[in-house]
């Protein structure tokens, strides 16, 4: 879900507001269990209009600069919802930024001090329609939803930008933070001095149908697989990925797959229950580039009537999805983005009426507008589709106009799909003084993972010229290159190291070990310990660590299953495994390393089987 509520404040009630709220001063102290860090918290007006009808804690920390200091940073995190995290000094981003105070703030209704909640959403009762309880939420959270907007945000950094006592600050953002940064430097121009936008949203694209990332499905996918990276799994992937959608919408997908807990799982991907499940798993490689990397392989698969590869994909996906409302609040998704979107209907038009104008918009764009995928598929689950059901839209957006001309850096990853590079240029051309960075083989949000990313940064800040270019040579990384699928069973793979079934039998145990090691980032990048088998089973890393693989039944190909344990040390890989195959086709394989060379051997049924591997 993805929305927004705002409430228009007259000009003069904001400037009375802002400067009421910009006589309080803020106070920090060490933070608990990490003195190096100022926690406070600074005070705003529930109703920027209005201060006599209350006013909300906002979280802050400060990370205090070095030496004397350059100025003020200001970083804001995305959903919306989200909240900003805790500080650490070693934070990819502040570490490069020694000479200024670095300052992160829980916006309003996120975190765990205010923390918009809804029953609702936060706990659905099962098989709950969403409609109805984006409705229910609605109601539970009251007619104050009206004031955790965008806008309203925006003014509380002003206010905060007082309390600190700062004439002037560098405001940065990351994916929706971008939104309100941007609102930030047209209302305040004068008291910005520097802007920072990650993985940024366009408030042009902003209408509800997210026709700007279904437009990059197809560039992303051509990335993925450039410079020959899906070789031997796919000649096109966005061929395949129609030739999928066009044979799951009419039906859906029916496959049994690895769960998250090692045991088969049978489920139904795509159809018309579930139009929007492979626009959602292709999506959440985004911020999962070892997911990313299955999707390729698991297409193509199922294009094959093999289901079992999109099955783990799946649960993959939406094991990762999962969140405490302390860190996202769906509420607050909900009101913000729902005012925030250009509007389809008006406020007080019914459900009804809502839906109509809804179908209307989609069917004017027509299947081309979300190709490879259909117009189905992206109504289902759309921003308009989840602010149907909710009372207020479209009552604060932000008009896009010119940002000021202040230093701007603009950065960007090649395979982010909820915040396309396409919409970091249409922003950057807002800007008189915009550098746009882009990282190709990244996705989303690039200063927390990128050096060459928080690099840029940190010269902007310094007074030097941004480069570029600087992330250029950011190419798929090697945990994200596009890995095949399995074959269903030893009959379609090749024997290796052994002749006949034995050496089939080996070859499913060789992929089986270099899938769960390959692709095990999957399952720690989605919150488990490892990773699921396709048909079953599961291989975990100790203690998140990598360095050691244990195996537990894991079986990519039907028929065969390995448990053991492997250590891993660089490009170096040691142990055994022992194999469960079909019949007697009983046995054990060990991975040998030394020097320059690396083997399996062992037997599999009572062959031998000795396979190079350089």
């Amino acid at each position: 879900m993805r929305i927004l509520a705002a409430v228009m404040a007259s000009i003069g009630g904001v400037a009375i507001a802002a400067a009421t709220a910009s006589a309080q001063t803020l106070a920090f102290s060490p933070c608990a269990g990490n003195p190096a860090i100022g926690c406070g918290v600074v005070q705003v007006p529930l109703d920027h209009a209005d201060p006599a009808k209350g006013t909300l804690s906002l979280a802050v920390q400060r990370r205090r600069a070095t030496g004397t200091s350059k100025g003020t940073i200001i970083m804001l995190a995305g959903g919306p919802g989200q909240a900003a995290g805790r500080l650490s000094p070693d934070d990819l981003l502040p570490s490069m930024l020694r000479n200024w105070d670095y300052i992160v703030l829980d916006q309003r209704g996120t975190g765990t001090r205010g923390a918009l909640r809804c029953a609702a959403l936060d706990d659905p009762a099962p098989g709950a329609d969403t409609a109805t309880a984006i409705a229910q939420c609605a109601n539970q959270v009251g007619p104050t939803r009206v004031f955790y907007t965008s806008h309203d945000s925006v003014l509380d950094i002003e206010s905060l930008r007082g309390a600190l006592g700062a004439p002037r600050i560098a405001l940065g953002g990351i994916s929706y933070g971008t939104y309100v940064a941007q609102y930030y430097a047209q209302e305040f121009p004068a008291n910005l001095s520097h802007l920072i936008l990650d993985s940024v949203v366009n408030p042009a694209s902003m209408n509800g149908t997210d026709t700007s990332t279904f437009a990059a499905v197809t560039p992303v996918l051509r990335g993925l697989c450039a410079a020959n990276a899906c070789k031997g799994i796919t000649k096109d992937p966005v061929a395949d990925l129609a030739a999928l959608v066009k044979r799951t919408n009419p039906a859906g997908l029916r496959g049994t797959g690895g769960g998250t807990n090692g045991a088969p799982v049978t489920a139904t991907i795509g159809g018309p229950d579930y139009p929007n499940d492979l626009p959602n798993y292709l999506l959440a490689g985004d911020v999962n580039p070892a997911l990313r990397a299955l999707w390729p392989g698991a297409v193509r698969a199922a294009l094959r009537g093999d289901a079992g590869p999109l099955v783990r994909l799946a649960t993959l996906a939406e094991n990762g999805d999962a969140a405490p409302v302390t860190d996202l609040s769906n509420a607050l998704y909900m009101a913000t983005s729902c005012a925030d979107d250009t509007a389809i209907w008006a406020t007080g038009d019914g459900r009804e009426v809502r839906t109509a104008k809804l179908d209307a918009a989609f069917a004017a764009l027509g299947d081309g507008a979300f190709a490879p995928f259909q117009t189905m598929n992206a109504r289902a689950g759309s921003r308009a589709d989840n602010c149907v059901a909710w009372p207020e839209t479209a009552l604060d957006p932000l008009v896009p106009g010119p940002l000021p001309p202040v230093p701007t850096i603009v950065l960007s990853g090649g395979q982010d799909l909820r915040t396309p590079t396409a919409d970091a240029w249409a922003v950057a051309a807002r800007s008189p003084s915009a550098t746009v960075v882009v990282a190709p083989g990244w996705g989303h949000d690039l200063t927390d993972n990128l050096a060459c990313a928080g690099g840029q940064v940190a010269r902007m800040l310094a007074g030097r010229a941004v480069q570029a270019r600087a992330c250029a040579k950011v190419t798929v990384p090697l945990m994200a290159a596009p890995f095949p699928a399995p074959q269903p069973t030893i009959a379609t793979l090749s024997p290796m190291g052994a002749r006949g079934n034995p050496g089939r039998v080996a070859h499913a145990v060789r992929f089986s070990i270099q899938d769960g090691i390959s692709q095990v980032n999957a399952g720690l990048n989605a919150g488990l310990t490892g990773i699921q088998g396709v048909r079953r089973g599961f291989v975990s890393v100790a203690d998140g660590s990598g360095d050691t693989a244990r195996f537990t039944s894991f079986s990519d190909t039907k028929g065969v299953a390995i448990t053991g344990t492997l250590r891993i040390a660089g490009n170096a890989i040691t142990g055994r495994v022992s194999v469960d195959g079909p019949g007697k086709l009983d046995g054990a394989l060990r991975l040998y390393n030394r020097k320059n060379r690396a083997w399996y051997a062992g037997s599999i049924g009572g062959t031998r089987v000795h396979i190079a591997v350089r």
